[in-house]
């Protein structure tokens, strides 16, 4: 036989185990991870709207840097040309060759204007007299090969030249002779002379150049590791060209316009960030962070609030149950009770009213004593009916009809009017509208109020008046009389179950009517009140809301 008790904890799972699972926590915190979702995204795209404004204004640098570029390699270009035009003018005004080379060149071979490598001039029988013979042997190469390909030149020519060292573009601009045994004047230079490295520490452009239409063959930069890795086919250059976002492309006038220059930016440049994006990025993250955490803890507090309410209301819904059980079997008490109890009354009360009746040889003393086991015992048996009554009406459900005024009145004269007539009063309906409210309890309410009338009558003729007003907030009903009164002080302690101002032998009753009365208001969700004066009268109202009434217009405080 197995003892062992079963593990009910794994089986049964509390109201706040939701929580726990992953489903539970996303519902949860739904609202922070979205807040922080939400605050990650608008950071990231406040963080990438900067950067995009600083590429911008990069760009706009860029230009105005490479605008500045432009103007030096046009400035070069021009200067090269005044060169050469006026060393073809000295030499076509009859200047000797030695004595123009001397004008133009310095002492150890250099030429002063800076953008100028060499100038020399070019016979037809290849009979040479230049600053470097070796530059010379090279231009006359190149006009050879320019007349081999087509006529003479009537102009201005820029011919390309061997280059030195890989990367480097060299070039001589020539110039046709109109006189003398010399048929070309020619000036030499690179674009070394022509772009010279900035001062900056990191020059934001690559300069690169090319004739004829060929592969770019120069690129310049503050350092040289672009040229270094360039191979013959220069394909570092040409992926600089290929990478860059945007360029500024240069192509100038005749006998120039051979010459493409393009202006790229550098990486390094592109790459220069400065503080405020991150700045941007590091207070969205941190603003983002701190109303996150924010949002977690309230979260968590609402979840916790939530766990509390819904153990609360498994709790109650629990304590309902066990309440409406008891009250199940506190009703089927009170059925047994009351039968049980009125059994043995009406025994008592049908032996003493049989001693009485036949009139059997008794004192006075003994007959007394039988009327008071008669009236104790009628009594008994009203209460007990009374009590099983408020019972009954505690946990009566209420079935709102529209009860019509001659139903009312019907009703209540046929349980009440015999009484009336034999006290010689008077009982007057002005109820002209339906009410809208349990017909029994109802009806049960307003007997209870006119018996009290009934039994708490002055020495004068009784008036009883029952009317009615109705307004948007409901029916207010009113049962006045012309009976003893009441003190102001017991307003409220009337209404108590049990409750009464006179004794039994002065006032039969049982106490309880009144409650009955007030517990009709109460299941109705409407309130009753007493204004009575002593000696005058009394005012009973009884308002019964209607279903559309405000319930904020509606309150059982006087």
């Amino acid at each position: 036989m197995n003892l062992t008790r079963p593990d009910t904890a794994s089986s049964t799972q509390p109201d706040g185990a939701r929580y726990e699972t992953l489903s539970g926590l996303l519902e949860a915190y739904r609202t922070p991870v979205a807040i922080i979702l939400f605050g990650v995204i608008v950071s990231l795209a406040l963080f990438f709207a900067t950067l995009l404004g600083h590429s911008r204004a990069k760009e706009r640098e860029f230009r105005n840097h490479a605008a500045a570029r432009i103007a030096e390699i046009e400035t070069g270009f021009t200067a090269i040309e005044a060169e050469l035009t006026e060393l073809a003018n000295a030499v076509d005004a009859g200047l000797a060759p030695q004595t123009v080379i001397e004008i133009f060149g310095v002492a150890d071979g250099e030429v002063a204007t800076p953008p100028v490598r060499d100038l020399g001039l070019v016979s037809r029988d290849a009979a040479l007299h230049a600053i470097d013979a070796g530059t010379a042997r090279q231009v006359q190469r190149a006009i050879a090969y320019m007349l081999e390909r087509g006529p003479a030149p009537q102009t201005l020519v820029l011919l390309p030249l061997p280059a030195a060292a890989p990367g480097e573009v060299p070039f001589v601009l020539v110039a046709p002779l109109s006189s003398g045994p010399y048929a070309y004047a020619y000036v030499t230079s690179d674009f070394d002379a022509l772009v010279q490295p900035t001062e900056l520490r990191s020059d934001p452009a690559w300069v690169i150049s090319s004739l004829h239409d060929g592969s770019p063959q120069f690129a310049l930069a503050r350092n040289v590791d672009l040229r270094a890795r360039t191979t013959p086919a220069m394909m570092g250059v040409i992926s600089v060209l290929d990478t860059a976002p945007y360029a500024l492309h240069w192509t100038g006038d005749a006998p120039f316009d051979v010459v493409d220059i393009a202006i790229v930016p550098r990486r390094t440049y592109l790459l220069q960030f400065g503080p405020l994006p991150w700045l941007v990025l590091a207070f969205c993250l941190f603003a983002t962070a701190a109303i996150g955490t924010l949002s977690l803890k309230d979260a968590r507090r609402t979840a916790e609030i939530r766990r509390q309410v819904d153990l609360k209301t498994a709790e109650l819904r629990r304590s309902q149950a066990v309440i409406e059980a008891k009250n199940e079997e506190l009703a089927r008490f009170a059925a047994h009770a009351s039968h049980d109890l009125q059994a043995p009354l009406r025994a008592m009360k049908g032996m003493s009213s049989l001693l009485v009746e036949r009139q059997i040889d008794l004192d006075d003393r003994s007959q007394q004593m039988l009327q008071r086991i008669n009236r104790g015992a009628d009594r008994a048996q009203r209460l007990v009916q009374d009590l099983l009554s408020y019972t009954k009406a505690d946990m009566a459900q209420v079935n709102a009809e529209p009860i019509p005024p001659e139903t009312l009145r019907s009703e209540i004269d046929e349980l009440l009017a015999a009484t009336v007539e034999e006290c010689g009063g008077q009982l007057r309906w002005q109820v002209d509208a339906p009410v809208e409210a349990d017909r029994f309890l109802l009806t049960r309410a307003l007997q209870n109020l006119v018996s009290n009338a009934i039994k708490y009558r002055a020495d004068r003729p009784l008036r009883i008046d029952v009317t009615a007003r109705t307004d948007q907030y409901g029916t207010t009903l009113c049962v006045s009389d012309n009976g003893m009164g009441i003190e102001p002080k017991y307003f409220e302690r009337i209404f108590r179950v049990f409750e009464r101002l006179h004794g039994a032998d002065e006032i039969e009753g049982s106490g309880i009517g009144l409650a009955l009365c007030k517990r009709v208001a109460d299941l109705h969700g409407g309130r009753i009140w007493v204004e009575s004066e002593p000696g005058v009268g009394s005012h009973f109202f009884l308002h019964i809301p209607s279903a559309e009434a405000p319930r904020a217009a509606i309150s059982n405080d006087r």
